[in-house]
């Protein structure tokens, strides 16, 4: 079928970005034509995110050309902005447990509210993006308090009230629930229908409602197709792993060894009023690999604020962290010590710079040097000693250890490298680094696959196998899908509105 040219919403002709001298993007030529829906795939790294922000007008290409016939052109990112509007950008990550009165917060209808008097909207306009997204339950809500399908659906409302005519997405999928996932999908169908949308997600995500995929490789176009047309490749099969890997690795003398690592019974949680956590009884042994599930807004991340002693209400309940009862002379600091921890709100703190607009991949209008000085290598390091933001000078065991890790995710090219220039799949596996260079007692991976490639997942879920039945590990992993559960996990506890559904064996 031919097409006008005046149908063309999306011209990029040969357009590359250039960031210290290396090239993100290469030579991208495709088309977009007004009524097509399109998806950006690609691994991590693949230069997404940065064509992304190039179509939406926040990145300005090196060289080529790119014409973009929308008048308003909206990016929703990966990563929400909610720390940071709340005003809580720069205090320390459990503050928000230890804050009874939330009354000073910014609420969703807040939220709203604040970004129609930037625009000039109606408050017809709130009330219609409101119903479009499904948000009229959570209004009184505090933005620190949401789901992350909450959340997704809350920058999406905040999205659609600048009534865009294209929609950009960053990994929209990343971190809901399959129910979550379903209504997402339904609200960008019809988004589909009147304004162009641009989906960045991972080759086996595809939404059916796009038409074109666009898959990047090493910044080049690898191909431009119709989605029907589309077959993502293979995961390689390179994650032949053994004991070898762990052989060098020097574990620590004196390593402490606990038999309860948790223990909690009748547990309660209330925050603002409403129960959050209710009667929660469980128990993690020494060696066990738990698997901890549920849907958005079920309380999965209070309870692992109790386990991380960030929640000072575990004070208030029968809870037994690493063989002690809890409140009988333990500092914080003695269970963290104890502790792995990966989540993709502490990857939030690591990226906060200034203030956590600056230093975020695709926040920041590119114009700016990026303020953190964090190199790869100093986030593991800052492991040692649970540090965020600083790193102590580094003993040259902890320097070792560090580069060990990054030789077995294979990121020995990073070391150097700023943490903040990686990609957002490359960051979180140095997270994972991070959360092991203390052969912690207790790794603690919440929802760890976020923003990583299939052949990231493949390989991750890999090593965490071999980690388990290497070390021994005591592991709880949160997932909201099966099959990103590694096979090392032998248990599994799902909770629902607070309360425990089931808990048994995982197979």
């Amino acid at each position: 079928m031919s097409r006008n040219l005046s149908d063309i919403v999306i011209d990029c002709k040969e357009i590359s970005f250039v960031q210290k001298g290396y090239a993100v993007l290469e030579a991208i030529t495709f088309q977009l034509y007004r009524g097509e829906a399109l998806a950006v795939v690609g691994t991590s790294g693949a230069g997404k995110t940065t064509l992304g922000r190039s179509l939406a007008g926040k990145l300005k290409p090196t060289s080529g050309e790119l014409v973009v016939s929308a008048s308003r052109v909206v990016m929703v990112e990966q990563q929400d902005q909610f720390l940071s509007i709340s005003g809580r950008g720069n205090t320390h990550y459990s503050q928000r447990y230890e804050a009874q009165d939330t009354s000073g917060l910014l609420s969703v209808d807040g939220y709203l509210h604040r970004v129609q008097k930037e625009i000039r909207a109606g408050d017809d306009d709130i009330k219609e993006v409101v119903q479009q997204t499904g948000i009229a339950h959570i209004l009184d809500r505090k933005l620190l308090q949401l789901s992350n399908g909450e959340r997704k659906r809350t920058q999406l409302a905040v999205a659609l009230l600048r009534k865009p005519e294209m929609l950009v997405l960053d990994q929209p999928f990343v971190g809901l629930d399959v129910q979550s996932r379903e209504k997402l999908s339904a609200i960008l169908r019809e988004m589909a229908k009147t304004a162009v949308v641009v989906v960045i997600c991972g080759a086996n995500q595809v939404p059916d409602f796009t038409d074109k995929v666009l898959e990047l490789e090493k910044g080049k176009v690898r191909e431009f197709t119709q989605r029907t047309a589309f077959k993502a490749l293979p995961v390689k099969n390179n994650m032949a792993l053994n004991g070898s890997l762990f052989s060098t690795l020097q574990v620590p003398p004196g390593r402490k060894v606990f038999d309860v690592v948790v223990d909690m019974i009748d547990v309660n949680v209330r925050l603002g009023g409403k129960h959050i956590l209710k009667n929660v009884s469980w128990k993690v042994k020494r060696g066990e690999q738990w698997a901890l599930t549920g849907h958005n807004g079920a309380g999965k991340t209070t309870l692992l604020s109790l386990i991380t002693a960030d929640n000072p209400q575990g004070y208030n309940n029968n809870l037994t962290l690493f063989d002690r009862r809890r409140g009988t002379g333990e500092s914080i600091w003695d269970i963290k010590k104890e502790i792995g921890f990966v989540s993709s709100e502490l990857h939030l703190y690591f990226l906060r710079g200034r203030g956590i607009l600056n230093t975020i991949p695709g926040i920041d209008n590119g114009s700016r040097e990026v303020y953190s000085t964090l190199s790869c290598l100093d986030v593991i390091v800052s492991g040692f000693n649970d540090e965020v933001g600083i790193v102590t000078e580094p003993s040259e065991y902890q320097l070792n250890i560090a580069r060990h890790w990054l030789g077995i995710l294979d990121l020995d090219r990073l070391e150097k490298s700023l943490f903040a220039h990686a990609s957002l799949g490359e960051q979180r596996c140095i997270l994972l680094a991070r959360a092991l260079v203390k052969f912690p007692s207790l790794l603690i991976l919440d929802e760890p696959l976020q923003g990583l490639d299939d052949q990231q997942i493949a390989y991750f879920k890999a090593l965490l196998n071999q980690i388990c039945k290497t070390l021994g590990t005591t592991m709880i992993y949160v997932s909201h899908y099966n099959d990103e559960i590694p096979e090392c996990v032998g248990h599994i506890i799902e909770i629902s509105q607070g309360e425990v559904i089931r808990k048994e064996p995982a197979n």
